[in-house]
Parts: structure tokens; C-alpha cells; sequence
């Protein structure tokens, strides 16, 4: 059955001789695999109309019964020029799609794949529109891992419960207090640095222009948020130390 469906493109690899495999997300069949024959020849009229974080109308032959399908047409929608144009911002979307690709399975609950769209969807707007791109990707990550029940507790240590707070631990799980920091060899954080990882956390991606204004850098959080994800998701986002090599280049 012929089928048509609005998507964004998380990423592109390589299929036999000239195709390509494209991982979509899409509102009406979550996460899908799209196979675009010939799709690196220069003869191939759907060349232009595949790149990765971009929006874009697909037509594929539909099989209730599978999970990849054979692409028929594409066509772009929404390009996000600054997005591809800008190297902080071309080097976040990657990560991004990265952990997204990892936690949302093909045949997710429709309500989960819905959050990962829309997520991704305000992600390229945002980057698209200049926002800063380690803000970006912080707040993303952090929405997240809130999504999957790993989220760090910035409320409270973690361990005792005492609201006077002075670390912030991966390993243990959100912020440790005095006491429980020493005791567990985690080095004490100023109150700044726990105030702006208790801010993202609680942030969401429409209050960038607020944090904009109270940090001057996200670094910091997105290394910590990259480490939950490694220690309570099994994740090793292999695409992050690039963004953040790069982004404390430019920063400089």
C-alpha cells in the first residue's frame, strides 16, 4: 500500500552499492527505517531531498507487518539552513539525534514517539533560529533522560535527603549534600554551578532566551547530562566529544 507521511531525518547510512538506509521520525508511525535505492547516484531524484535534520514529506510502500520500507519520493519542507550553515549548531543536532536514536524503539508507545518528535522538531527550530547550541543540546538531553525515569534529582541529596546541597554525582544520581559528598570522594561544586544544573533540568526548550541571559556557558551541564546517560542509560554518545571539543574552540 502506498503510503505518505511528514518525518524528520535523524540519520543517513549507507545500503549496498548506492542506497541509503534513512531512520525517520514520524507523528503517524513513530520511528521508521526508509530504504532509498540508488539514493547516492547523482541521477537520483530524491539525492536532494534526504539529508539528515531535515524535515520532510516521504512516500514509501507501507507493510503493516514491517518495520522498513521502500522509499518512493521525497521531498523537503524544511531545510533549517543556519542549522547545517553553523559549526556549534551542526555538531549539536548529531547528538541529539544520536541519543534519540538509541532510546526510542521502532513500534514505540505512540504517545512516546509523539514527545520524541516534537522534541526533535523544537530542537532544529531552535538551533535553526540561533540559539546557543550547548544551551540547546543541554536542555534536550535533560528532557530526555526525564522522559526515560534517569533524571538527576536536583531537589535534594540524593542519598540523605538534606536539601543543603553542595555536589552534584552521576554515579550516585543528582546532588549529593556536604556530608555525603566527602564521604563518597565527589569534590565540592559552587553554589553558581548547582543553581544553573538545577536550572536546566527544570527548564524546557522555550525558555532558552531566559537562560541566554543567566549562563554564559552549558558545557559543564552537558558533559554532566552526557555522563548520566552513560551511567544510568548505557549510553556512550559517541558523537559528543566532537561538539564538545569544537564548541570550547570556538568559545575561546
Amino acid at each position: 500500500m502506498n503510503d505518505r507521511t511528514v518525518g524528520l531525518i535523524l540519520k543517513e547510512q549507507d545500503y549496498r552499492e548506492s542506497s541509503v538506509i534513512l531512520t525517520i521520525l514520524t507523528k503517524e508511525y513513530g520511528k521508521i527505517s526508509l530504504v532509498a535505492q540508488s539514493a547516492r547516484k547523482m541521477t537520483s531524484k530524491n539525492r536532494g531531498a534526504i539529508l539528515p535534520y531535515t524535515k520532510g514529506e516521504f512516500f514509501f510502500d507501507y507493510k503493516e507487518t514491517r518495520t522498513m520500507f521502500r522509499l518512493k519520493t521525497a521531498h523537503t519542507l524544511e531545510f533549517y539552513r543556519f542549522l547545517h550553515e553553523d559549526l556549534n549548531a551542526s555538531l549539536a543536532i548529531p547528538v541529539i539525534a544520536e541519543v534519540m536514536d538509541a532510546f526510542l524503539l521502532e513500534q514505540a508507545d505512540p504517545e512516546l514517539s509523539d514527545h520524541f518528535y516534537e522534541l526533535f522538531e523544537q530542537a532544529c527550530i531552535a538551533l535553526n533560529e540561533g540559539h546557543r547550541a550547548d544551551l540547546v543540546l543541554a536542555v534536550t538531553i535533560a528532557d530526555l533522560l526525564e522522559v526515560q525515569g534517569i533524571n538527576p534529582d536536583v531537589d535534594e541529596c540524593v542519598l540523605c535527603g538534606n536539601i543543603n546541597v553542595a555536589s552534584i554525582s552521576a554515579r550516585d544520581g543528582g546532588f549529593l549534600c556536604a556530608e555525603c559528598a566527602l564521604r563518597h570522594g565527589v569534590a565540592l561544586k559552587e553554589p553558581s554551578a548547582l543553581r544553573a544544573f538545577r536550572l536546566i533540568n527544570k527548564a524546557n526548550l522555550s525558555h532558552l532566551s531566559i537562560l541566554e541571559e543567566h549562563m554564559d556557558s552549558a558545557m559543564e551541564e552537558c558533559s554532566l547530562l552526557v555522563e548520566f546517560l552513560r551511567q544510568h542509560g548505557g549510553l556512550t554518545v559517541k558523537s559528543f566529544p566532537l561538539f564538545r571539543q569544537m564548541f570550547l574552540v570556538e568559545d575561546r
